[in-house]
């Protein structure tokens, strides 16, 4: 088991008005130092400490998919495997099905759907009432509905 507990840690602090940069480790004795040091130094430091942080949460991802095999995976992300002729096919189907709405439709579905804004937040971006929005995404959502469920749509999806 790799250890991944820091040497080094690195703070702050403010004297005198001034901001002042600390390095702590523990020495070859086992000592605990602390050592002041310069703004360079200490933004290396800090972004050596997040390249660290970044490469362990790597190699533990990739421990992680080596032991899971690819229906574990599947499981995973609760998608059903499927071709590459599927999936492209199902995305020109919801391409088709988001070219079939009004682009003012569209605009409030994605809005409310994709960027997660609320009615009352579309409503204001687009200087309306809230009912307006919400009757817009609603006759949306019953297109795409019929779409799916009528000829328009390719995949059976």
């Amino acid at each position: 088991m790799i250890d991944n507990k820091p040497t080094y840690t690195v703070r702050t602090g403010e004297t005198d008005g001034s901001l002042r940069y600390y390095a702590a480790f523990v020495d070859g004795d086992g000592i605990p130092r602390e050592a002041e040091i310069n703004r360079e130094v200490y933004l290396a430091l800090e972004e050596c400490r997040r390249h660290e942080q970044r490469q362990v949460r790597s190699d533990e991802r990739h421990r992680e998919r080596l032991v899971l095999s690819e229906g574990q995976l599947a499981e995973r992300i609760l998608l059903p495997s499927r071709s590459i002729e599927e999936a492209v096919a199902q995305a020109a189907d919801i391409q088709a099905a988001l070219a079939s709405l009004t682009s003012t439709q569209r605009r409030r579905l994605l809005l409310y759907y994709e960027h997660g804004l609320s009615y009352e937040q579309i409503a204001e971006i687009e200087n309306c009432a809230y009912q307006v929005i919400t009757k817009s995404v609603v006759l949306a959502k019953e297109k795409l509905q019929k779409f799916f469920e009528g000829e328009g749509c390719k995949t059976g999806v």
